[in-house]
This record gives C-alpha cells, sequence and structure tokens, in this order.
C-alpha cells in the first residue's frame, strides 16, 4: 500500500468490517483500496467511511419515520416510512395538471359524445403521467420500507397496498455496509442507496423509497449488526 502520511496527516479511517483503525501506509486513496490488519479485510473503504458508527444512545432514537423494533432471538426490524412534506407541492400539482388535462381531453369530450381517437392519443403521455404522479402519492400515504435483520440473514421488504417485494441477503465474514450514488437522479443529482456487499455478493436498495437521514441510520445499523461498530 502507498504511504499517505504526508497527504492525510490528521484524517483517520477505520475499515469497513470490524471498525479498526486503518494505518496510512495500508490505504491507497486513489485506488479506494485498504488493508485492515486486525481482521484482514481488503477492499473498499471511502464509500463505507461514510455509515458513520451508532452507539447505543443514537440506534435507540431513529429519525423520524422510522420505527426500530425488537423480536424474538436476535431479530431485528426497521420500518421507514416516506416523509410526507413532498405532498404538500405533489397533490395540489396533479389536482391542477391532471384535472385540466384529463378533463379537456377526455371527460368533456366523452359526455358531449364528441371524443376522438386522435386527441386520445395525444393525452396519453398526460393520462401516464397522472398514474405515475398518483402512484406517487399513494406510496408516500401507504408505502413503508421494512429492513429484518435475523440469524445472519437480512431481508429488505417493499410494501405498497398489501403488495410486498422481498429481497434477500445473507451475512458472511467480511460484509461491508456503504452509501454509494445509484442511477437514480433527482435535479440531475445522484441520490444515494445502501449497499450490502459479501464474497462478491451484493445488495443495493433505498434510492428512491428512503430520506437521507432513514438512509444514514439504517446503514449504520446494519453496519453495526455486521460487526462493523
Amino acid at each position: 500500500m502507498n504511504r499517505m502520511g504526508k497527504w492525510l496527516p490528521t484524517r483517520r479511517f477505520t475499515c469497513p468490517n470490524c471498525g479498526a483503525e486503518l494505518a496510512l501506509e495500508d490505504i491507497h486513496v486513489a485506488r479506494d483500496v485498504a488493508l485492515c490488519r486486525g481482521c484482514g479485510y481488503s477492499g473498499s473503504f471511502l464509500s463505507a467511511s461514510t455509515v458513520p458508527h451508532l452507539s447505543d444512545e443514537e440506534m435507540a432514537r431513529p429519525p423520524k419515520r422510522v420505527t426500530l423494533q425488537r423480536g424474538f432471538g436476535d431479530s431485528l426490524t426497521i420500518t421507514c416510512k416516506p416523509k410526507r412534506t413532498i405532498l404538500f407541492f405533489l397533490v395540489p400539482f396533479v389536482a391542477f395538471w391532471s384535472g385540466i388535462s384529463m378533463t379537456m381531453i377526455y371527460i368533456v369530450p366523452l359526455m358531449k359524445g364528441e371524443f376522438e381517437w386522435k386527441m386520445g392519443l395525444f393525452g396519453l403521455p398526460f393520462l401516464a403521467g397522472t398514474v405515475v404522479l398518483a402512484g406517487i402519492i399513494l406510496n408516500v400515504l401507504l408505502g413503508k420500507t421494512t429492513v429484518t435483520l435475523s440469524k445472519g440473514r437480512i431481508q429488505v421488504g417493499t410494501h405498497l397496498l398489501g403488495w410486498t417485494r422481498r429481497r434477500e441477503f445473507e451475512c458472511g465474514q467480511g460484509t461491508t455496509v456503504s452509501l454509494q450514488d445509484s442511477s437514480y437522479r433527482v435535479n440531475n443529482v445522484p441520490q444515494k442507496e445502501i449497499v450490502l456487499s459479501s464474497g462478491g455478493r451484493s445488495l443495493a436498495f433505498g434510492a428512491m423509497g428512503l430520506s437521507h437521514e432513514a438512509k444514514t441510520y439504517v446503514a449504520a445499523v446494519l453496519r453495526r449488526a455486521a460487526g462493523g461498530g
């Protein structure tokens, strides 16, 4: 590893696997590679360094719209619900934009018996936009994401109106938890997602459904559960 002492005289880095402090001579910042002599971990460390360490007190105080529940044995479930502040903009916008477009293109012509298929085709993008925006509103109102840790396994569930999508990840030795840029963008800015990695396997989630505070908290809890402090 390159010696970085003269470049990073005050910065401290920790192993994303065990939380031990990394010696500067065991860090290669340009390649984002580090070696931990404590646990033997070798791999990325910069993305994982953005995940904070949680104390018992901090873990017991999750952010708003996030709950932490302990189950039988070592079972732990984190439930995250979307922030509702976006509804103050989204609901009036959808009511105005969709109301006018749907009324003028579909409702009025149908009531008068003057509906034309060309106008119907013209209105399809407006109809599709209305469906997407209505789905976002429903997700904010009724959707939630759950992360369950039990017996070395992590299950991520996305729930909406009785529909559930579940994904599982088995933690092994050297499992890392990081916050990385996703392909999902808001105002052309990449949004962070939680990435679990172990033995060449990975699971990414949370880019769209979780707030920044929720992502940071969930990632920190998972890192602690994986042995990273």
